[in-house]
């Protein structure tokens, strides 16, 4: 039989992406969760076009959170997670299903690898867990760059890779760049171990493009 796939996604004032990127990814998932963090425009709208599972959560400074009520919600065999400003190409998202139906049981999760541009510009590289089976002992840690890796980790399963590129085009500004810095510290403090010194250099990096 083959595996199902529920796609869960965190949204918030993201009525000028969300239609065309669900269009486009509706008929290769078998459930859409959308977590809704306080949008003020079309957002939710928009979302109850392609699904009826659309819950509000009250935003806390935490992706973490605001992920997990997420995958929560989830019924199906595997869980993927994207973002609106996100794109996988067609035959990408077909191979989705077929690398979860031949996954070895040790295997729990597996690595995209996202590419994120600026004005067309590839401006950062980095491997991210965003399939991962529906497993209730898997959670997201970390209030920003969150991760469901240490989790995986923790339960003795492994990550594998699938060369699969995730497309991102996000929103640069220096508001966002100061909000996210202002998580990393967060992180910092509660996570000290974490690579959040890393973190800061490269979202400098990121929302400072050259």
């Amino acid at each position: 039989m083959k595996p199902t796939i529920s796609l869960c996604m965190i949204v918030n004032n993201e009525e000028a992406l969300l239609g065309n990127f669900l269009e486009k990814i509706k008929d290769f998932v078998d459930e859409i969760i959308i977590v809704d963090t306080g949008s003020r425009d079309r957002t939710k709208e928009i979302a109850g076009r392609f699904t009826e599972k659309v819950f509000e959560f009250e935003w806390k400074d935490d992706f973490s959170e605001a992920r997990n009520l997420s995958i929560e919600k989830a019924k199906k065999d595997w869980i993927l997670v994207l973002d609106p400003d996100e794109e996988l190409q067609k035959e990408d998202s077909e191979k989705i299903r077929k690398i979860a139906a031949e996954g070895k049981k040790e295997i729990m999760g597996y690595r995209l690898i996202q590419h994120t541009f600026h004005k067309d510009k590839l401006i950062s590289i980095r491997g991210i867990c965003r399939l991962f089976r529906n497993d209730k002992e898997i959670k997201f840690i970390y209030p920003v760059h969150e991760t469901v890796r240490e989790s995986i980790k923790g339960l003795g399963g492994k990550i594998g890779k699938t060369g699969i590129i995730i497309r991102h085009f996000p929103e640069i500004s220096k508001e966002k760049q100061d909000y996210y810095l202002k998580l990393l510290k967060k992180k910092k403090t509660e996570f000290p171990e974490s690579s959040v010194d890393k973190e800061i250099e490269n979202e400098h990096r990121l929302f400072n493009p050259r």
